[in-house]
């Protein structure tokens, strides 16, 4: 919608009114830019700028924390001296899923996981898959070709 002269001369009333661009936008038919640039280009009063900025600007270094703080690993060599030989040698136990070499069954589920009597097959796995060979029938399944695909396109006459 082009600007014309009785959109320019209700532009100029409302501008005067005080109304936000916005909301002159939305009764003109207009974006607020559009409303934006051509008051502009028509030379209307300019407007404050609605965001209120401070006067001073909060020094940030002032905010940051002068003081680091000592992290867990970081231990003092008099501390580390007081810790007996045998908590120096000590090695945790590492348990892991991915470490094991245990073969384990099927994991087809079998009952909802909130139900008590939830459990995985647990039959032996079929090759490589996560399923024995009667789950990986139903888990990877080739689709069939689209019916239109079957049948061939009847032209009518």
């Amino acid at each position: 919608m082009p600007w014309d002269d009785s959109n320019v001369s209700k532009l100029r009333e409302l501008w005067d009114q005080g109304l936000p661009t916005a909301q002159i936008g939305k009764l003109l038919g207009f974006t607020k830019n559009a409303v934006v640039g051509k008051a502009h280009r028509i030379g209307l009063e300019r407007r404050p700028s609605p965001i209120r900025r401070t006067a001073v600007k909060p020094d940030r270094k002032k905010a940051r924390s002068p003081i680091i703080p000592k992290l867990k690993f970081e231990i003092a060599k008099e501390e580390l001296k007081e810790i007996p030989e045998v908590q120096k040698n000590f090695q945790p136990v590492i348990k892991s899923h991915f470490t094991k070499n245990v073969k384990r069954g099927c994991e087809w589920p079998e009952g909802h996981p909130d139900e008590a009597d939830f459990k995985f097959c647990g039959k032996e796995r079929f090759e490589d898959k996560p399923y024995c060979i009667d789950h990986c029938a139903v888990a990877y399944v080739i689709p069939e070709k689209e019916e239109s695909e079957k049948q061939p396109l009847v032209q009518r006459t």
